[in-house]
């Protein structure tokens, strides 16, 4: 009989573990465990935390073999064609952003009466706002504005998406930047 590779996580408190006969089907458990769990929650992590995903169900590599990618939605597909090491990063950068970075809210109950604590200002989540333009979100983040994380983005995997945290003053920069920039376009157009 051949050797078993296990993992084990932890994850809100539950103790999770596998033993299987390869590290490859370990990494489609880990993945089939979240998305069963929330799906939604799970592709939102793949996105904060860089997830190397595809648009292709399948990997080829450059000697024509094809690993099959795991499955999450739609065009959406998790790269699997990694060493063992390289998962086992995968699966830390996850579960941290799983545990720390997005938490489900918890309903909080005071008496029979109080179902819902009131939410303070704190207690929400920033309202973000996805740039596609790189030198737009570099001069917002000159200008002093905060950029929440960035992630690839879908429809083109080799440029990136700035996610930056919304705010009036944010907005009404980036509609100055905008502008000033449609000007000088203009401005350069006649002058030829």
């Amino acid at each position: 009989m051949g050797e078993k590779h296990t993992f084990e996580m932890n994850v809100n408190g539950e103790t999770i573990k596998w033993e299987e006969k390869s590290y490859a089907q370990i990494f489609r458990n880990f993945w089939a465990y979240f998305m069963e769990k929330d799906l939604q929650k799970t592709i939102d992590i793949i996105e904060l935390v860089g997830m190397r995903t595809s648009d292709s169900e399948y990997f080829i590599s450059k000697n024509g073999s094809k690993k099959k990618n795991i499955y999450v939605k739609d065009d959406l597909w998790i790269y699997t064609h990694l060493t063992p090491k390289a998962m086992e990063r995968v699966y830390e950068n996850f579960i941290a952003g799983w545990d720390k970075h997005y938490e489900t809210p918890q309903l909080e109950t005071l008496d029979d009466d109080v179902q819902l604590t009131e939410k303070t200002e704190a207690d929400e989540k920033p309202k973000l706002k996805n740039i596609y333009k790189k030198t737009l979100a570099m001069d917002l983040i000159r200008m002093g504005h905060d950029l929440n994380h960035t992630m690839r983005n879908r429809n083109n995997p080799k440029y990136q998406v700035y996610v930056m945290v919304e705010t009036p003053e944010m907005i009404r920069d980036m509609l100055y930047i905008l502008e000033r920039d449609r000007m000088n376009k203009q401005y350069n157009n006649v002058n030829r």
